[in-house]
This record gives C-alpha cells, sequence and structure tokens, in this order.
C-alpha cells in the first residue's frame, strides 16, 4: 500500500496510491483506520507533501563503514543520534536552499522510517506493529559546520 499526504485546491489530504490515482482517505493513517475512501484524484493535479508532519527527526549518523571512511571519521563504537528539525521537511520537488557561507552541502539518499505511534522500550517482536511505513529520505547537510561540531 502507497500511502501519500498531499495538497489540492490548497487543502490537505491523505489518501492511497492505486492503479494510477489517488483515492482519498476519510482520515490520518496514524489513527486506527480501515481503508475508508471518499474520492479519487489523479496524482498530477496535486502537490505531493512529505509523508509526515514530523514532532522530530532522529538519525544515525556513521551507520555505513564505506560513508565513514569516505569521510575519513572513525566508525563509532556506539551509534551517532542526530536531530534534524521538523523545518527541514519539504515537499516533493521543493527545492533545497543552499545557505549562505556553506561551501560543502552533501546530499545522502537514505530509507526512513516512519512511526504510526509513541513508543518507548518495545521489545523486539513487536516493533514491526509502530510502523506505520517507509520512504526516500535526503539527508542534506553542510559538511563545513558537521565538521566544526564535532
Amino acid at each position: 500500500m502507497r500511502i501519500v499526504r498531499y495538497r489540492y485546491k490548497n487543502k490537505i489530504y491523505w489518501g492511497i496510491i492505486r492503479g494510477g490515482i489517488i483515492q482519498t482517505l476519510k482520515q490520518s493513517p496514524f489513527a486506527p483506520f480501515a481503508l475508508k475512501v471518499r474520492g479519487v484524484i489523479e496524482p498530477g493535479k496535486v502537490t505531493i507533501l512529505a509523508p509526515v508532519v514530523p514532532g522530530k527527526i532522529v538519525l544515525a549518523g556513521l551507520n555505513y563503514k564505506d560513508h565513514a571512511r569516505e569521510l575519513k571519521m572513525k566508525i563509532p563504537k556506539e551509534p551517532v543520534i542526530f536531530l534534524k528539525p521538523p523545518t527541514a521537511v519539504i515537499a516533493d520537488k521543493d527545492d533545497i536552499i543552499y545557505p549562505q557561507g556553506i561551501r560543502r552541502l552533501d546530499y545522502e539518499a537514505e530509507l526512513a522510517v516512519v512511526i504510526k505511534q509513541k513508543a518507548k522500550n518495545i521489545p523486539e517482536k513487536a516493533v514491526a506493529k509502530h510502523i506505520l511505513g517507509y520512504t526516500c529520505l535526503n539527508d542534506v547537510t553542510a559538511r563545513d559546520l558537521q565538521k566544526k561540531d564535532g
């Protein structure tokens, strides 16, 4: 199932893409839901938005050995966790703003996990119940600022 969040005529909707059309959902996929569709629309008539409006974005850094070597950084003994602000999320085809004074802005294709509900200390067997889905994430990093941060 491909869940989509989109803007149509200045209103935001949730839907499911099937057979080249968007079936609009009656409620958010974050609430317990059954597939109740209220209408259909062609994807070309909408602006595809990010699949979430996150409260926070938690990322794991240097979690690929090749990437750590590429950056000439040691492979960490424990996960390196960092945050991005919710304002870093943009819609499909929106421009990435290149900040003034930055000399090196890198992009990285990542797999993002969309969590559907608050969770803490979940047993490994129960993790899947808390995942709404997966999406692509472009992790854009100002490398010159990252080096200063350490």
